[in-house]
């Protein structure tokens, strides 16, 4: 029982010494067997990209429908001070939001296309499509 309790403080001691002493530098051979052993394993390994944070779509959607809802008021209200600047700045970040929105749900937009009605009509109907509302 007693040498069980040696090489139990032993085995104590030796891993008490492994952290405290610094270590070697790798040698050549290590390192250049660690690198090979990264390129193999970078070139076997699928590479996924995550799927978007559901929480991140949800902030999306609200953040649309945020602004939605203000170019509505804006255009619905007969006298409002720079109604045009208003617009056209409620709309440019509606456009980008909905950029976003189509980065985040994979649909590709298309690039000759101009900012205007029909680019936000289509990305509105694409983004519909795949189950976003707001």
């Amino acid at each position: 029982m007693e040498w069980i309790a040696l090489l139990l403080l032993f085995f104590f001691l030796c891993t008490l010494l492994n952290l405290v002493l610094p270590q070697p530098p790798p040698s050549r051979w290590r390192r250049g067997l660690r690198s090979s052993a990264n390129r193999v394993s970078g070139r076997l390994r699928r590479r996924t990209e995550p799927e978007p944070d559901p929480f991140d779509t949800l902030r999306l959607q609200t953040r649309l429908g945020h602004l939605a809802g203000k170019i509505r008021r804006v255009e619905s209200t007969p006298r409002i001070y720079a109604k045009a600047h208003r617009l056209m700045a409620l709309e440019a970040a509606y456009d980008d939001l909905l950029d976003e929105a189509c980065r985040m749900a994979g649909v590709a937009t298309e690039a000759e296309l101009q900012r205007g009605e029909e680019k936000r009509w289509r990305e509105e109907q694409e983004l519909a499509s795949r189950g976003w509302s707001w």
